[in-house]
């Protein structure tokens, strides 16, 4: 926009109103009143370059009109509003001073890659304002007087430009909580009993509160004795010492069934004994949770 500093003499005012007068107005009209219907992106864009343009044409008379400028945002105001595809200007199309081409070139490319990413699509209020301030910035560049309009246009461009980015984004993973595992655990019995002890009892509880917090599935209950007494006999006993665990497990909360039963007598010691033996650590249930 070409702030003009007042006439002074009377003769250049005539001039200033013939100008005015012979100035079409046709695009900026069709402009300002056109009704755009095409997507958010679209429309955005079109209301970015009608403001553009009338900033361009002064509507507080404070200046003169710079038709030039004013023209270009209202034909791509028209182009959007008709749902054709506008691309952020060219900068070869505009003569930037010394050193500014190559800056303006990489912010296009950026804007431009900012755009095919999705940008129109999932922030198209922002897409369009980024795209219209950058050629805003273009043309106040060019005309390179005014610097307070060029760090607006620029400063815009940049906002915008961090609102498509952050748009684009994806988002952060959910946080990871960690869930308690289930851990093997054991169950110990006083000799030739299935008899769920205070301590066996508390381990139970603890070991139910730590299956259901994990999402446990199902859970292996396997009971076992030492080597005292015969085989049958110790085979009934690890049954029904796996059994006493399966009640205590389900009265704290465990499903039913979930819980699977073995006994294994004394077939699979803890610790290896000569047959006869007593020995505490063989006297024992293990349970192993099932993750599925």
């Amino acid at each position: 926009m070409k702030k003009l500093a007042k006439l002074a003499f009377a003769g250049a005012a005539v001039l200033a109103l013939a100008a005015c007068e012979t100035d079409n107005l046709d695009s900026f009209n069709a402009a300002q009143t056109a009704s755009p219907s095409g997507s958010a992106f679209d429309n955005a864009l079109y209301n970015g370059y009608t403001q553009l343009a009338s900033e361009e044409q002064n509507p507080y008379s404070d200046y003169a009109p710079d038709t030039l400028a004013r023209d270009q945002f209202s034909s791509r105001a028209l182009a959007a509003a008709g749902g054709q595809t506008v691309l952020p200007e060219m900068v070869s199309a505009r003569m930037l001073p010394a050193g500014e081409s190559e800056g303006a070139e990489e912010l296009r490319r950026r804007l431009v890659a900012a755009l095919d990413a999705g940008g129109r699509e999932k922030a198209p209020v922002a897409a369009a304002r980024a795209q219209v301030m950058f050629d805003c910035w273009l043309e106040q560049l060019e005309e390179n007087y005014q610097p307070a309009d060029i760090a607006r246009c620029r400063q815009g461009l940049n906002d915008a430009l961090a609102d498509v980015d952050d748009a684009l984004r994806p988002p952060p993973p959910p946080p990871v909580v960690e869930v308690p595992k289930a851990e093997p655990f054991l169950v110990f019995f006083d000799l030739d009993s299935s008899e769920i002890t205070a301590d066996s009892a508390e381990i139970i509880r603890r070991a139910a509160d730590v299956a259901r917090a994990s999402g446990a599935a199902a859970i292996e209950v396997v009971g076992h004795t030492d080597t005292s007494g015969s085989n049958a006999y110790n085979d009934a006993l690890s049954v029904r010492r796996a059994e006493a665990v399966r009640d205590a497990l389900v009265a704290n909360g465990v499903q039913s069934g979930a819980i699977s039963l073995e006994g294994r007598g004394e077939s699979d010691p803890l610790v290896s004994t000569a047959d006869g033996v007593p020995e505490e650590r063989n006297r024992r249930v293990q349970g192993v949770w099932i993750y599925r």
